[in-house]
């Protein structure tokens, strides 16, 4: 059986499949983590062909049964390895993804004839252009929790992509 750990990134990495194919957007994912887990990809249609347009946004996934989550944010403890390279400006937008799951695992996904449920949500924050840290281990950010990683706001960000703004 898998650790822990990797149950919970595989239920983050599907939770996100999940989103991204509602949402009509392309998906990758790399064989070695070198800081970008998946990307997203704009697919357009040129008339009657449906094609990649080029336009992506990086994906830094992580989740996790220890967050702190408050009416209005949820705090996590990042890695200040993992902050560093999110906070730097590239022509390719990465955004942290981060999935919250129930601290017993037996309540992180629920099936039915009627649907599959997945516990509590993902939330994401853009780090790109965030002050550097002096923090040598970690670093707790706050992503507000109207950021909810949903297929409305991955249209949205994808769509701001396409116009050369940024997420």
């Amino acid at each position: 059986m898998m650790t822990r750990n990797h149950r919970q990134e595989a239920l983050c990495r599907a939770y996100v499949q999940a989103v991204a194919a509602l949402a009509g957007v392309g998906t990758g994912n790399y064989a070695f983590d070198y800081g970008v887990d998946m990307s997203l990809r704009v697919i357009q249609q040129q008339d009657n062909v449906h094609q990649d347009a080029r336009v992506q946004l990086d994906l830094q996934l992580r989740s996790t049964t220890r967050a702190n989550v408050t009416d209005t944010q949820v705090s996590y403890d990042l890695d200040v390895r993992t902050y560093e390279y999110l906070r730097q400006r590239s022509w390719i937008h990465c955004i942290l993804v981060l999935l919250i799951l129930p601290e017993d695992e037996g309540q992180w996904l629920s099936q039915s004839p009627e649907e599959l449920t997945i516990r509590h949500c993902a939330y994401w924050i853009s780090l790109e252009g965030a002050e550097p840290t002096t923090a040598t281990s970690s670093i707790r950010i706050a992503i507000p929790r109207t950021q909810i990683f949903s297929v409305q706001i991955v249209r949205a960000m994808m769509n701001r992509l396409v116009q050369g703004e940024e997420p």
